[in-house]
């Protein structure tokens, strides 16, 4: 989640490169990531849709279930001949394909950890074979999180223990990601929140509790600070307690 009320902390001199935590708060705050046999990470963008509104605390526990099943019900031609998994979805109010450019250059922020071997992400046309997709909603109304309306975007992810995931063959279900296009007005915006949201979806749970990370609750900042690269490179050299 992004762009809320909440106020940060300033750094000690010399700390602006020191890594934060970023465990999973509701697993006892453990580390979670990508396997590295996922790679590369493939992301679809939607075409401006969004998904069937749901209370804001229900996002957690039935979005990705939710957007798996469209994706395998909607292969049965009898049910939809288009074979499109998200026929009918309505585009999100606000938004224009400009966004979905603004969107790539958000998650592009990560792209130089490719580079390093961390992990590897491309962009896909194909939604069925993404593991994280991104929607689009106008905002979310009935948040009872700090901001409320203010949330620029929800990330929502299933994860498993990385025992089970050695030794069980678990069948995926997306990572999702939806943007707020009321708050996230703005390009500068959009790239920001995408950013911030990316940073989850690859594993980076809990905020920062500095506001000039983009990992902060309500981030002053467009771009990765010192302290979110040094946070990723410790996540995926890490051995995680579980995995996506």
């Amino acid at each position: 989640m992004g762009l809320h009320l909440t106020e940060g902390y300033d750094r000690a001199p010399g700390t602006n490169s020191t890594a934060y935590n970023p465990g999973e708060p509701s697993l006892n705050m453990g580390l979670v990531r990508w396997e590295p046999k996922k790679m590369p990470l493939k992301v679809w963008i939607s075409p401006g849709l969004s998904l069937p509104e749901l209370s804001f605390s229900e996002l957690q526990k039935v979005r990705p279930d939710q957007v798996y099943q469209m994706l395998v019900t909607q292969q049965d031609p009898q049910v939809n001949p288009s074979g499109d998994p998200f026929f009918g979805l309505p585009v999100a109010n606000g938004w224009t394909p400009e966004t979905n450019v603004q969107v790539q250059a958000g998650i592009s922020e990560w792209s130089q950890f490719q580079n390093e071997g961390l992990f590897s992400f491309t962009f896909t046309d194909n939604p069925r074979e993404a593991q994280i997709m991104v929607f689009f909603v106008d905002a979310f109304r009935d948040s009872t999180s700090p901001g409320g309306v203010m949330v620029g975007g929800n990330t929502c992810a299933q994860v498993y223990p990385l025992a089970q995931a050695m030794s069980v063959n678990i069948q995926q279900k997306p990572v999702i990601i939806e943007l707020s296009t009321l708050v996230n007005s703005s390009p500068e915006k959009m790239i920001g929140a995408t950013a911030h949201e990316f940073g989850h979806a690859l594993g980076i749970k809990a905020h920062s509790p500095y506001r000039d990370d983009i990992m902060h609750e309500n981030r002053i900042v467009t771009q990765l600070s010192p302290a979110d690269k040094a946070t990723i490179r410790r996540l995926y050299k890490s051995k995680p307690a579980y995995v996506m």
